[in-house]
This record gives C-alpha cells, structure tokens and sequence, in this order.
C-alpha cells in the first residue's frame, strides 16, 4: 500500500474520537437493526400498520391512531375541496376508532385506514428511499374518491424529510414527527404498554434516529467525520465489499461453467451488463444483445435490438419479434436501443435479509428453467429467420 494511502487509514483509526462515540452507539442492540429493517420500506410500512391498528395486541387500543392523525391534522395545510378541509384534531379526539380497519398494499397503497363509524378514510403513501411514481399519488386519491364517497379523507405523503408531494390534497409528514409520536407515547403509557411492547417501541424510535432522520446525533457524527476524513473514507469506499459486483462475478463464472457450447459466447462488458449471444447472431452482424441487466436491487434478462446503420436487418428482427408475442414483448421500434424481451430474475423483495449465495440459487434456478425454455424458442426462431434477414440487407444494398 502507498505511503500517502496507508498514512489516510492510520489518521481514520488512531485517536479519533468522533468515531469511538459513533461505533459505541452503533454497537448498541436494536431490534429492528438485528432483523434488517433498517431501510426497507415495506418492513417500516408494517411496523407503522400495527401501532396504528386498534385491534393489534400492542394494549394501545386507538391511542396510537388518534395520537397521529390529531397531529398530522396540526400541520400546515392548504388544500381547496372540503372533503379535506372538514376534519379537526378535536373531531379526531372526541372518535372512537375501535372499528377502524387498517389494510397494508391495498389497491396499492402503502396503509389505508378506513373507520366506517366515524365515515373516515385516511391514505398513508409510505416513501423511506424510493420517489414517487409518475402520477402515483393522484392514481391513489381517485381510487379513495371512487370507494370511499361519504367519508371525509385524510392523505398522508410521509417521507423522511417531509418531501412535497406532486398533489396538493397530500398532506406532508416526515419520520422526526413519527419518532416523537412515539417517544410521548412510551412516556405517557409505559405501564399500560408493558416490557416487550415498551421496547419494541424505543428500538423503533431509535432506529429512525440513527438511520432514517438526517438531522440525528448519528448523521451530524457521520458528516464530521466524513468532513474530517474524506479521502481516507473515499479510498475505503472504493474498496467495500460490493453486492452488484459480486452478483455480476458469479453469474459470469456460472454462465461460463454451464454454457459450454463454442456457438455461444459469453461476454462480461460490465458489473451491470453480462451478454449472453450465439457466435451465429455475432457472425451475422445480427446487432442483438441478450443480457443480464444487473442493478444494485434487480437483475433482469433482456434482448435488444441494438441501434447501427443496417436499417433494414433492424426492421425485419422486429417484423420476426411482432410476430412471435409471447416470447417477445409488443414494442414500437425505435432508432435507439429497443427491448423486444425482458423477464426478472431477482426482485427488490429478494435482497431483503439475502446472502449473496442466497440470491445467486434464485439466479440458477431461473437460468435453468431459461436455458431450456426461452432462451431455445429466441434462438431457434432467429437463427431458422437468419438467411432472409441477410438476403433482405444484400438485396437492399444491391438496388441502392
């Protein structure tokens, strides 16, 4: 190692106090960091679902739903429809929530919580890493308005910074609120929640803390240290262990041990993109990749039509692909890159508490049931079409 670089490493780890505290409060167990809840979205969604369910064994009853809800309503808000405006913390106080119905992925959304006594809907749209989609919240507020018309509505976009939603019916929550929300309520209801809930409870509002909220003790530790030593942290960064890159070498070396065949090659362009092409499509300057697509939470299968100048062989793939759906997708060709087929191998679901042999048994199962049932039915169908592909090219090259 590099004088310079070795020096970086040694300034990092001797005498540093900032990164004592910040280890000693890492070091200490939290529940949800144990089972890997950290910042899984569907994980926290749950959680959330059962404190504000009333018919959840937590011993709150509705003290954890009319506790939020009387909060987010204090929050600034403008929308013009009275099917959002009508509803005060006082109407929430004075309700009794008991048969409130909390649903998870209903129609999509995140939590949905219907009371039909009280003739209330609320929509919780749950966003810890991931954006929103395109037209997402707008999608969920007309389902709302459609299956819900005689309650009043309450739409919550909670994030961890308190992001502006595209709808201005949507009203902003952020996590800080949540872990308050929660901290008052173990204060106020210790006895009543007993040992097991208590904690439960404090783990979650500490796991917000330490890793969701960016205005924590552990984040304004992480940014001094990083303020201190950058270049030391940049080099160790460099060389973290790396899931994507780990994935990527592996399907290499199982595509290189079980495509043993000199008709196919295997092509290792990046950690993001593995091809997968008969030497015939390659001879043929057929211009087609088959792919694995690898993303640091999904890795699909594709086959494109590549962009170049044989405008015609593009066109009669295309014509071959439109012709044969299933396997192939219904695509307009375009003079870019267009994917005529796609299948997912891996799922974001699948990297929740994964290990990377884990994941990699998923990937050979797909390949296998691949190798002897899609991947047969593209090649033969290219490779039996191959010959008027290429006469339609000469003939083309030979009028012009």
């Amino acid at each position: 190692m590099p004088y310079t670089e070795r020096a970086l490493l040694e300034s990092l780890i001797v005498d540093n106090e900032d990164l004592e505290k910040l280890e000693l409060k890492l070091a200490q167990f939290n529940i949800f960091e144990a089972i890997g809840v950290v910042r899984q979205e569907l994980r926290h969604s749950n959680f959330l679902a059962f404190l504000l369910n009333p018919s959840e064994n937590h011993r709150l009853d509705d003290i954890f739903l009319k506790r939020f809800l009387k909060r987010v309503l204090l929050e600034e808000y403008e929308p013009i429809d009275e099917k959002y405006t009508k509803l005060s913390p006082v109407d929430i106080d004075i309700a009794n929530f008991k048969d409130a119905d909390v649903r998870r992925e209903w129609q999509n959304i995140d939590i949905l919580i219907h009371s039909p006594r009280n003739k209330l809907v609320c929509a919780i749209e749950n966003k810890v890493d991931a954006g929103e989609g395109i037209d997402q919240l707008k999608k969920y507020q007309k389902i709302i308005e459609q299956e819900f018309k005689d309650c009043r509505a309450i739409l919550i976009y909670l994030t961890p910074e308190g992001d502006l939603p595209s709808q201005k019916h949507w009203r902003i929550y952020n996590y800080s609120k949540i872990a308050e929300i929660i901290d008052s309520i173990c204060i106020s209801y210790k006895s009543t929640l007993g040992t097991d809930i208590y904690t439960l409870m404090t783990h979650y509002s500490t796991l917000i803390r330490r890793h969701i909220v960016s205005d924590s003790e552990v984040a304004e530790l992480c940014r001094k240290i990083y303020t201190k030593h950058k270049h030391a942290l940049d080099l160790i960064f460099e060389h973290r262990p790396d899931l994507q890159s780990e994935i990527a070498t592996r399907i290499h070396e199982l595509l290189n041990k079980e495509i043993d065949s000199k008709e196919i090659s295997v092509r290792f362009w990046s950690k993001g993109y593995i091809g997968i092409i008969p030497k015939k499509w390659e001879d043929n300057k057929l211009n087609l990749h088959l792919q694995f697509e690898n993303y640091p939470q999904g890795l699909l299968i594709k086959m494109l039509i590549c962009p170049n100048e044989d405008k015609s062989i593009r066109e009669k793939i295309h014509e071959i692909s439109q012709k044969n759906i299933p396997p192939f997708k219904n695509k307009i060709l375009t003079p870019q890159w267009t994917t005529i087929y796609t299948k997912p191998v891996l799922k974001p679901k699948d990297y929740e508490d994964a290990d990377i042999e884990e994941l990699m048994n998923k990937v050979q199962e797909f390949w296998q049931g691949f190798i002897k049932n899609d991947f047969v039915t593209i090649e033969n169908l290219i490779n039996t079409n191959i010959g008027e592909i290429i006469c339609k090219d000469i003939s083309v090259q030979t009028q012009s």
